[in-house]
Parts: structure tokens; C-alpha cells; sequence
């Protein structure tokens, strides 16, 4: 497989990843973004690819234990060179989540955070490559999905999920009854137009009501990033433990 190294983060974080086929867009990056942790908490990464949000969030929190998953093997070797590169600790496990269950590494364990961006459309909707098959469209049901991340998730856990935001009763319906305190976040591209993606964050075994927030809008008028999202993409809204 072709790689190429490419940098996010003002530098901050290199990246390999394919030439040809999925490339990392912002949309990891955004996510990571607004995932809040505490010192020492356990993340997982659901379908982590070569592992943006899961390199963001343990560089923005040294004291979390992240674990991240994937199921396509080449794609998990390039997820723990980036680590390597990049001095940072992850724990790598190549594995479906259908495979997950009675796997050794399963064994009971949940975490503290679930954060995943799964693929966005359904398998049928257009003739792919293999390798983009299993970065954009879904081989299992979002629905499956969503329940194993809960399943993976401790008792006042928080899950965090970025979709297209056509999926948005997909997600709600999956999470209903199971969770709550949800936080609806709407990205738009622009100012007055449609919402493209949805950030989506609940609390596992909360009765609390849903809400959703203003939003975050992408760029400006002139198509450069809104004040917010370059203070993302800078990595300049770093937590502190």
C-alpha cells in the first residue's frame, strides 16, 4: 500500500495514511475536538482508521488510556505506526465488531468514553473499491454499531458520535431509552445553509432531556474556517487535566 505523511494540527501530529482510497478529513479532527475528558479515563475508538481522534485525544490528554479498533488489518498496522511516530501510546486491536464479542481482549472490559465515526452510507448505495467500502459505507447496520458501542460503554459513560446528518433519527432511535443527557451539534458549512454533519453526545443511563445547540458553522463567507474551527484544527482549545 502507497503512503503518503501528512500533518495536521499546525504540525503538531503527523500522519500516515493511504495514498489511494480513504483520506482523513476534518471531520475526525472535529470530533476529537469536543470530546471533554478527565484525568485518567478510558477511551474507546470505534473504527478508528490509522487513528485521528484517538492520537488527538491522547495528545490532548496524556493521562488517558485509549484503546482503538478496526477491522481492516493494513489499516490497523498504519494506525500504530502514526502512534510510533508520534511518541504516543495507544493499545491497537485489529478486530470487527462482530468478531468482538469472546475475543480475548473483550472480557468484560468497558470504558469510559466511546468516540467513533462510522461510515456514513449504506453498503448499496454506490459500486466502490474494497478498501473505500470499508472506510465509507456501512458493512453492518449503524444501528449494530451504535448497540455495541453501548455495550462498551460504562454505566455514566459518555458516547460520542460524528454522521451525516441525514442519519440523525438513525441515531436517536438507537439510542433511545438507553441513553441520555444527548447534545445534538449541527455543523453547517456556511452561514444559513443545511447542517451536513451531526455531532452527537449521550450519557448512558441518564433519564435527562436532549438538547440541541446552536451549532458550529465551518467557514465564513469567504470560504476561509470560522474563528472556532481553526482554533480546532490549531488544536488551541487544549484541555487541561
Amino acid at each position: 500500500m502507497e503512503l503518503t505523511k501528512d500533518y495536521i494540527l499546525r504540525g503538531k501530529l503527523s500522519l500516515l495514511q493511504p495514498k489511494h482510497g480513504y483520506r482523513v478529513a476534518i471531520d475526525p479532527i472535529i470530533l476529537a475536538g469536543f470530546v471533554a475528558l478527565q484525568h485518567g479515563q478510558s477511551v474507546l475508538d470505534v473504527g478508528c482508521g490509522v487513528g485521528t481522534i484517538s492520537l488527538i485525544l491522547k495528545l490532548r490528554n496524556p493521562s488517558a488510556t485509549i484503546t482503538a479498533i478496526d477491522v481492516d488489518p493494513d489499516i490497523c498496522d498504519i494506525c500504530l505506526r502514526n502512534a510510533r511516530e508520534n511518541s504516543i501510546n495507544l493499545d491497537v486491536v485489529n478486530i470487527g465488531i462482530e468478531n468482538f464479542h469472546g475475543n480475548q481482549f473483550y472480557n468484560g472490559k468497558t470504558f469510559d468514553h466511546i468516540v467513533t465515526n462510522p461510515p456514513f452510507f449504506s453498503r448499496e448505495s454506490s459500486r466502490i473499491s474494497d478498501a473505500r467500502l470499508l472506510a465509507n459505507f456501512e458493512t453492518i447496520k449503524l444501528s449494530d454499531w451504535i448497540s455495541f458501542c453501548l455495550r462498551k460503554l460504562k454505566n455514566g459513560g459518555m458516547l460520542h458520535i460524528i454522521h451525516h446528518a441525514s442519519r440523525i433519527s438513525d441515531i436517536l432511535s438507537s439510542l433511545d431509552k438507553k441513553v441520555g443527557s444527548i447534545e445534538i451539534i449541527p455543523i453547517f458549512p456556511k452561514k444559513n445553509m443545511d447542517a451536513i454533519r451531526i455531532i452527537v453526545h449521550g450519557k448512558k443511563g441518564s433519564r435527562k432531556s436532549t438538547k440541541i445547540t446552536s451549532g458550529l458553522i465551518l467557514h465564513d463567507n469567504d470560504g476561509n474556517f470560522s474563528k472556532i474551527t481553526q482554533e480546532i484544527l490549531d488544536l488551541q482549545n487544549n484541555q487541561s487535566e
